[in-house]
């Protein structure tokens, strides 16, 4: 089954809500909300908005990204809103947004941003999702922009390696020269020579590139 014949599932109807009130067993050791107690609901919410997408199991694959924009504090109540804002072949972007209310006035704060990437998974093994239709210009701003954060990830993880086989290639002397400041442009210019080097076309007219899920 081809990607076009997958079947289809508008964006704007993967939203999922949960509110739960912040209380003081939620706290840190500085009185505010544990990030780790908002990373919880976030991964949970995760779980649910991928899971009923692809009408399936679903495991985390990546947390790409959380921002703290504010602190929580206890008593507020927290909101997390989840979507699907991209699918790949076998795996999903979960875009969760979250907001603290305090109760007594009914002040809303956007207090974090996160990012998770969820796998279908049957039979233990990554199984193919719906396609995602984007509706709105929301929803396809949202695409573009995880789609971007993909290509962003797998871009890092070659260098990563190319910036490791280049410095076990060197001296300890040597290395610790372009770790300095007055090495690291030459550091910059050997890496970017590897990476072009690695991105000339190999394997035929679409230099061997595969899409994965």
């Amino acid at each position: 089954m081809t990607a076009d014949e997958r079947p289809g599932k508008p964006a704007d109807q993967t939203e999922v809500r949960v509110s739960e009130l912040m209380l003081p067993h939620h706290a840190n050791a500085h009185g505010n909300v544990h990030g780790g107690e908002m990373l919880k609901l976030v991964d949970s919410l995760a779980y649910v908005c991928a899971a009923r997408f692809c009408g399936g199991l679903c495991v985390t694959a990546a947390v790409d990204r959380v921002d703290f924009h504010e602190p929580i504090f206890v008593g507020e109540l927290l909101t997390l809103v989840a979507r699907v804002v991209y699918a790949g072949r076998t795996s999903m972007d979960v875009e969760i947004e979250v907001f603290a209310e305090d109760i007594p006035s009914g002040r809303v704060r956007k207090t974090n941003s996160c990012h998770v990437t969820m796998v279908h998974l049957k039979d233990g093994r990554p199984a193919p999702v719906p396609r995602l239709i984007c509706n709105t210009a929301e929803d396809r701003l949202r695409y573009a922009q995880a789609r971007l954060r993909r290509e962003v990830v797998r871009h890092q993880r070659g260098e990563r390696e190319r910036l490791r086989a280049m410095l076990e290639g060197m001296s300890d002397q040597e290395a610790e020269r372009l770790l300095r400041d007055e090495g690291f442009g030459e550091l910059r210019t050997q890496l970017l020579h590897r990476s072009e080097h690695a991105a000339e076309p190999q394997g035929g007219p679409d230099g061997g590139r595969t899409d994965a899920g």
